[in-house]
């Protein structure tokens, strides 16, 4: 996950280790806000296996659509960028793929192996994309461990 200095001001009261969830919930917001200060928050997904792009797609797919209060085309849009991106590549996305996602108040932006596919332009669907990994439902608990455990309670300092 890549965000804006704000998501590491916004766990800046929570000692590492304590208050999970409420960092979480911080950190999530954070996230998940967009403005001038913090216009986009970015994951980047590296494959560690071997999958065809309908299979990916679908799976990012099921994790927005219950959080996405948009149009359904919208995740059909998402899901169709995704297929075309690992086509562009052969059709299978092998151990090594990257997949790029950067969220913004427009929408979402998606990459394979640094070649933008285009985006879904749709208010909502950036934030719904980044609740698929940082909400208390997250899709990787342990990419929230790890935020919290890098960023608590380590006295950074933003500068601005």
């Amino acid at each position: 996950m890549y965000s804006s200095p704000s998501a590491l001001e916004a766990l800046s009261p929570f000692p590492k280790g304590s208050q999970k969830k409420e960092a979480q919930t911080a950190l999530r917001n954070a996230a998940r806000t967009f403005g001038p200060s913090s216009p986009t928050t970015s994951f980047v997904l590296e494959m560690t296996f071997k999958a065809d792009g309908k299979t990916i797609a679908e799976a990012i797919a099921e994790g927005v659509k219950p959080r996405h209060g948009g149009s359904p085309s919208d995740v059909t849009e998402l899901e169709n960028l995704i297929v075309q991106g690992v086509a562009a590549k052969g059709g299978q996305a092998t151990k090594g793929t990257i997949f790029r996602f950067d969220c913004s108040e427009e929408g979402v932006s998606v990459s394979v192996d640094g070649n933008v596919q285009g985006a879904v332009n749709s208010k909502g669907i950036g934030s719904a994309l980044v609740d698929v990994f940082m909400d208390d439902k997250a899709v990787s608990p342990q990419l929230v461990d790890s935020c919290l455990d890098t960023w608590c309670g380590n006295d950074l300092f933003v500068a601005v």
